[in-house]
């Protein structure tokens, strides 16, 4: 893992404290992670990364999964350690949904 030190001009500070904070986390290393990540993975670089090495459709998909599931984890575990969600509750409710369909 790598460190640098970001600057950003007050503009984007103002958007970060007023929009982000809650949602991308409290510290400002951890939104700005975040968002760089967020970017990353929506305009696809980490899979494409990941394709490169992958020959088969499968372990492609199986890549994009296991992409998706570390998101899905590491949100879960800012919003239990938070307090807004309950770690019990919210198997119950997967639970539920996979049964359903």
């Amino acid at each position: 893992m790598r460190r640098t030190l970001v600057s950003l001009p007050d503009g984007a500070w103002d958007i970060i404290d007023k929009e982000l904070r809650p949602q991308l986390g409290n510290a400002d290393s951890e939104i700005i992670r975040n968002l760089v990540l967020a970017y990353l993975i929506e305009k696809g670089y980490l899979l494409k990364s990941r394709r490169k090495k992958e020959s088969t459709g499968n372990e492609q998909i199986a890549s994009e999964l296991d992409i998706h599931d570390v998101m899905i984890s590491s949100l879960a575990e800012i919003l239990e350690e938070r307090g807004q969600l309950n770690h019990e509750e919210w198997e119950r409710r997967v639970q539920k949904k996979l049964h359903k369909g």
